[in-house]
């Protein structure tokens, strides 16, 4: 719990309503802001020459006899949900802390800087069989969720194979448009599902999607035998002189990365990537920027 309440000076670094970099069904990728706060309906007043007409409110228009407009008023707080995924695959590392650890530590990176930023603040986790959830809220709500994912364990028993799926609707159920929602995952079991699960949830919210990796997902090391536990704690031995092995292992990393960038594209996320053994502040502070004073 220290380890994620002790994050929030470093999160004073982190700019959410910044311009980071977006990912976006076009080649390549574009400099785009925070959609940010949204705008909710004040009051009517008489049209007055110069107001925009895309305001005018033509039922009241047509009641009173009267040109009126529609008022807004920005929101003052901005709902910001983030997601840590804590199925049994995320309680892994080969070097520097666990992917799951990596994943809560940007969380709370967010939550923090979000907090600072006047928004209310809540968290989501699963582990492949339940979901743990704290409504946007103010500090108090953020601690107790970083509080449920400090005391978090990895599940027993068998993993539901639709535990991201069941997870995005959850999100399409709860998240009001307008929130800004993080999930932060390795994201295995990304399927055709669930990428239309995030288009979506894109079209209604901002995301943005950290994608968690381990170096040896990336690359086996040197050729030799070497013990790997599964996710039922069974040992297994890897070749890693096999060439064969080595070309699937990096093949199937490589899916697996391709489907979840396409994804972000698809749904206009901001896309962070994080390592074991990485610091969560520079990854997040590269995609989504640093402000520019830190008092």
């Amino acid at each position: 719990m220290e380890a994620l309440t002790g994050l929030r000076r470093q999160a004073a670094a982190l700019d959410l309503s910044s311009r980071p970099r977006v990912m976006t069904d076009l080649a390549g990728a574009h400099a785009s802001g925070f959609r940010g706060r949204g705008m909710e309906f004040d009051d009517y007043r008489v049209y007055q020459p110069g107001d925009d007409l895309r305001a005018m409110d033509w039922r009241v228009t047509a009641r009173t006899g009267t040109p009126h407009v529609r008022l807004y008023h920005e929101e003052r707080e901005r709902p910001v949900m983030l997601c840590v995924d804590l199925r049994p695959a995320m309680w892994f590392a080969t070097r520097g802390r666990f992917k799951s650890v990596v994943a809560a530590q940007a969380a709370a990176l967010c939550g923090w800087a979000a907090l600072d930023n006047r928004d209310r603040v809540g968290g989501l986790s699963f582990d492949g069989q339940r979901h743990a959830e704290i409504r946007p809220g103010g500090r108090r709500q953020l601690l107790q969720w970083l509080h449920t994912l400090a005391d978090s364990t990895p599940a027993h028993g068998p993993v539901r194979a639709d535990a991201l799926s069941q997870l995005l609707r959850r999100l399409l159920r709860t998240a009001r448009p307008g929130t800004l929602v993080g999930l932060f995952s390795d994201f295995r079991q990304l399927g055709p599902m669930e990428s239309a699960l995030l288009r979506k949830l894109g079209q209604r919210v901002e995301l943005i999607l950290g994608f968690v990796v381990d170096p040896i997902e990336q690359r086996l090391p040197p050729a030799g035998r070497y013990p790997l536990a599964d996710e039922t704690g069974q040992i297994r031995w890897i070749d890693t002189g096999d060439p064969h092995h080595r070309r699937r292992w990096s093949e199937q990393y490589a899916q697996r990365r391709a489907a979840a960038e396409s994804a972000a594209r698809s749904c206009r996320a901001h896309w962070v990537e994080l390592s074991t053994d990485g610091e969560p502040l520079d990854a997040l502070s590269t995609a989504l920027g640093r402000r520019r004073q830190v008092a």
